[in-house]
């Protein structure tokens, strides 16, 4: 847990000989990942999906609390939580560049804090289990998309993040064979 985000990207690494396996099951989960204004993403070696939701849709400006607009997006990636072992988690929360760094931060991190703290409630509801690893990284406007310089493209960096990457029983299921 003591990792920085790359290094979280990349742990764990797929054995070549279940690779394309792995990446056929990402491809296919991937493209099932249906939702309007959200954009969908492999990374890696085509086995980690990153899907991609605006702040705006998510949060009021300068904001903390999630909107409840937020209901249109988070719940459709619960199933892809459903079961704590096929993935780990990752959480990232991006600003543009509008505002101080330390205000910034501390946007970001509260932000985070309300996307976990909704994740919460749903372990609370029963909908995902509380063995769920989620890793949250607030970002602040480190890593930006596109340039700050529109305000479309500050729209644009001012996301969250999540990412699905295969988890040890996505791995051992194509060892055996048996991913569907």
């Amino acid at each position: 847990m003591d990792m920085d985000l790359d290094q979280n990207l990349f742990t764990p690494e797929v054995p070549r000989d279940i690779q394309s396996i792995v990446l056929d099951y990402m491809v296919k989960i991937a493209k099932s990942i249906n939702v309007t204004g959200v954009s969908v993403d492999i990374l890696r070696s085509s086995d980690v999906i990153c899907v991609s939701i605006p702040s705006d849709e998510l949060f009021l400006p300068n904001d903390t609390l999630l909107d409840s607009n937020a209901d249109k997006y988070l719940p459709k990636l619960l199933p892809l939580m459903a079961d704590p072992y096929m993935y780990k988690v990752l959480v990232c929360v991006h600003s543009d560049d509008t505002g101080s760094n330390e205000y910034l931060a501390r946007l970001t991190d509260m932000r985070q804090n309300s996307i976990y703290e909704w994740l919460l409630q749903q372990i609370d509801d029963g909908k995902i289990s509380e063995d769920l690893v989620v890793i949250p990284f607030a970002m602040g406007n480190n890593e930006y998309l596109v340039d700050n310089n529109s305000r479309e493209n500050r729209r644009q960096n001012r996301r969250v993040e999540f990412y699905f990457i295969p988890g040890p029983k996505l791995l051992d299921l194509a060892r055996q064979n048996r991913l569907k």
